[in-house]
């Protein structure tokens, strides 16, 4: 393992998902969210901790993968992978255990939530990486 670009790309997520989990549910979309019965104070360092153990799988399992393309091609397709498998538990999992206010308003904006970050921070893992994939 690269520990370098293993580091580099564990960073990359967690700075990438907590400026655009912050900008999407604070500052774009937060009516929406308001909807959703949340704790009124998030309990921050339990989402950390989550951010954290993604950032530490996600860039461990990248280089494990054999997808064709460039660095930029192979990123987007893990990520979307990456987003599709975590967005079934954090979009519909979610909306069928909590009253997140209107459930089609909620499956929308969580559903591009997931795509668009699981897509950035793919293309920016697949960057980090480069071409180097072990096979």
């Amino acid at each position: 393992m690269d520990k370098k670009r293993f580091l580099l790309a564990s960073a990359a997520y967690v700075v990438m998902v907590m400026v655009i989990a912050t900008a999407w549910h604070i500052g774009l979309f937060k009516d929406v969210y308001a909807d959703a019965r949340i704790r009124e104070q998030p309990l921050f360092h339990l989402g950390i901790a989550s951010i954290v153990s993604r950032a530490l799988v996600v860039a461990y399992v990248y280089p494990l993968c054999s997808l064709s393309g460039s660095p930029v091609a192979r990123g987007l397709k893990f990520g979307l992978l990456t987003g599709l498998l975590l967005g079934s538990y954090g979009v519909l999992a979610e909306a069928g255990k909590y009253d997140v206010g209107p459930v089609p308003t909620f499956l929308f904006y969580e559903g591009a939530f997931f795509a668009i970050q699981y897509s950035l921070v793919g293309i920016a893992v697949g960057l980090i990486y480069g071409q180097t994939q072990l096979r």
